[in-house]
């Protein structure tokens, strides 16, 4: 369960907001004048006609009280049926799950003031004036309760048996159905009414002597988002291995290779999964027959007004399920019983995905987007594993593990059209690759804008731009910067190298322990419009105000370009001027400790005794600097926690 009583906004909004005030505009709060010194609140401060944020007013305005609480149940029944045969087994299971959340927000409407200055014959007084009326009592309670349940039900039949001590064999046969509710985040028909799925799955394996293994696997299941038609899918698998560390000949020749395994697997995945809640049903229609925007009018002085309808979706009995041609081929290694190794390439073809057709023309009259199963991605990559594990004599020993990950992929069908500017194709490129302007420095001065592409008809439109500005690199030479001058930039924003490494030692009392985690081949975009200086009255972060174009510091690879009290369009879009490098290596958890013998005292002879300190987050390596590159483009939102402990751990 979960309970929480704290300010009606999230921490994380607190910090965003810290951050986006500017703390030399307004106190968080005024002291009270003669005029103001009766009042019963907090004279909470701002500026002009408000609007600005207050921090310190958020997060004391009122308090949210909320209980959450997970229920798990299950019963389970197991019948051995070896009077039909040896190895037979029935078991049944029916098990609940339940989530149930009550929430309670109350809160006050701040009062805020600003400070007036006013010129008088004596000299300058200063006064207070109320901008925004607020309340002195807590408004009526906000009350919010949600909730969701899962019911899960299967029958299993189970076999295992071996014969002649060399050939094994098992099988297993899966019945389920599962049903969920769910009262979270939506409303509509489609994603309260209850989810159902169900279906058979099998698996047979063989194995003869712990040396040649094979086995067969298979799901025939359905799902109640699809029409009948396609509402069932079979997917098998087949997998095969054979411990060659078993064989004869083997363990005389090579006595230091205590495993050695090769293995391969092919089959296919279904996922019905391929939508959101509210859009289940492909097969029905979604009218509104009660819309007002598409309404008409009639009478001899139209006053007669009757709303209309519109589609919001149109029913397509063809989705089905989403198919996933999966294969891998594998190796597991040991050598001297201390260092074992596995390896694997797999590959993954992923067809029938659903998606919408964005590039349908308006003239066909559609008055929503049409999806189905048109997109095509193929995924790729290895994944590899270490574990050593040693003790150099009875006082040390060390265990260390390290994992490596890469996986990409390219997109071969997405449903877009043949188009003239090449760039501008996602065909081959990873799902998760970014689209970009290219830009080539900040403009010099006027005469190099006059000489420079125009760019998003800043000529002739309020979307001017001016010397300081970025400029960008007309990519298909048409002589102006627009939507088809974008281009794929970077590494993809989802990492495609994931890995770790760390390890574990001990001597005598002392333990040691660290864990290192790390990505790579990942880009991301500073948020321009997060960070833009005086901007709402925004405060300047350090490397602006430091590294800014100017006209005394004309440099055309300045960090910001020219400075504004208002957003500036050409500057914000995305391009490689905001690209980052994504990659990090970070020291995930450092931990040492020391046991305190039994020999140290009187006090210590029936304990075991550890002093430790444990460090999360303590460092990390990467080319970006401005801040935690794990945030990526969020930079300014509430950041990793670094946590320092020490303790003491007694055992009796």
């Amino acid at each position: 369960f979960e309970r929480y009583n704290g300010p009606v906004v999230s921490a994380s909004d607190i910090f965003y907001q810290v951050s986006q005030a500017n703390p030399a505009n307004f106190p968080k709060a005024y002291e009270p004048d003669l005029a103001t010194q009766n009042f019963n609140h907090t004279l909470f401060g701002n500026k002009g006609n408000g609007g600005f944020p207050n921090p310190y007013a958020e997060s004391v305005k009122g308090f949210k009280d909320r209980f959450a609480n997970t229920t798990l149940a299950q019963f389970q029944i197991k019948q051995d049926l070896n009077f039909i045969t040896e190895g037979l087994k029935l078991r049944a299971m029916a098990s609940v799950r339940t989530y149930t959340e009550n929430q309670n927000e109350r809160s006050f409407t701040p009062f805020y003031y600003g400070a007036n200055v006013i010129q008088t014959p004596t000299g300058i007084e200063n006064s207070l004036n109320q901008i925004q009326e607020g309340t002195e009592f807590l408004n009526n309670p906000t009350v919010g309760n949600n909730g969701n349940s899962n019911f899960y039900y299967e029958a299993v039949l189970e076999y295992n048996r071996t014969f002649n001590e060399k050939h094994a064999v098992s099988g297993l046969l899966v019945n389920y159905f599962q049903e969920a509710l769910n009262t979270i985040g939506g409303n509509t028909a489609f994603s309260t009414l209850p989810s159902r799925n169900t279906g058979i799955s099998g698996r047979t394996s063989y194995s003869f002597d712990d040396r040649y293994f094979g086995e067969f696997n298979f799901g025939y299941n359905g799902s109640e988002k699809f029409a009948e038609k396609n509402r069932f899918g079979f997917f098998p698998s087949v997998g095969l291995g054979w411990i060659i560390s078993n064989e004869k000949f083997f363990e005389k020749n090579i006595p230091q290779v205590n495993l050695l395994k090769l293995r391969y697997s092919y089959g296919l995945v279904g996922n019905d999964g391929i939508s959101s809640a509210s859009d289940r049903f492909f097969y029905l229609s979604d009218v509104n027959l009660n819309n007002g925007n598409t309404g008409y009018s009639f009478g001899s002085n139209y006053n007669n007004y009757y709303n209309g309808f519109i589609v919001n979706r149109y029913a397509n009995e063809n989705v089905s399920w989403e198919i996933a041609t999966k294969s891998n081929v594998g190796i597991e290694l040991g050598l001297f019983n201390k260092l074992n190794i596995i390896a694997d390439i797999f590959t993954e073809n992923r067809r029938d995905i659903y998606m919408e057709r964005q590039f349908i023309p308006e003239t066909s009259g559609l008055t929503t987007v049409i999806s189905s199963n048109i997109g095509e991605v193929k995924s790729n990559g290895i994944d590899l594993s270490l574990d050593f594990n040693h003790a150099f004599s009875g006082d040390f020993y060390i265990t260390a593990r390290g994992n490596f990950t890469y996986a990409t992929n390219k997109i071969l069908v997405n449903g877009e059209p043949e188009f003239q500017d090449k760039n501008l194709s996602r065909i081959g490129y990873p799902v998760n690759q970014q689209w970009g302007y290219t830009a080539e420095r900040l403009f010099v001065d006027q005469e190099d804008i006059d000489n420079s592409p125009e760019q998003f008809n800043g000529f002739s439109t309020t979307n001017s731009y001016l010397p300081g500005d970025i400029k960008y690199k007309d990519v298909n030479n048409d002589g102006v910067i627009n939507e088809s001058d974008q281009a794929p930039i970077g590494m993809p924003n989802v990492p495609e190298i994931v890995y770790g490494f760390g390890f574990s030692a001990k001597y005598k009392n002392f333990d040691f322990s660290a864990f290192m985690q790390g990505v790579a081949r990942s880009s991301f975009f500073i948020n321009p419009n997060d960070i833009s200086p005086f901007v709402n009255e925004r405060n300047a972060l350090s490397v602006i105000a430091n590294n800014h174009w100017s006209e005394n510091n004309p440099d055309p690879n300045a960090f910001w370009p020219r400075l504004s009290t208002y957003a500036i369009d050409n500057n914000q879009k995305q391009s490689t001027w905001w690209l980052r490098d994504g990659d990090f290596l970070r020291l995930k958890n450092l931990e040492f400790g020391y046991t305190i013998p039994e020999s140290a005292g009187k006090i210590f002879s029936n304990t075991q005794t550890r002093l430790y300190f444990t460090g999360v987050n303590l460092m990390y390596f990467s080319k970006f600097k401005l801040w935690d590159p794990e945030q990526a483009g969020n930079g300014l939102g509430y950041p990793p926690q670094r946590v320092l402990n020490l303790g003491v751990q007694v055992n009796f």
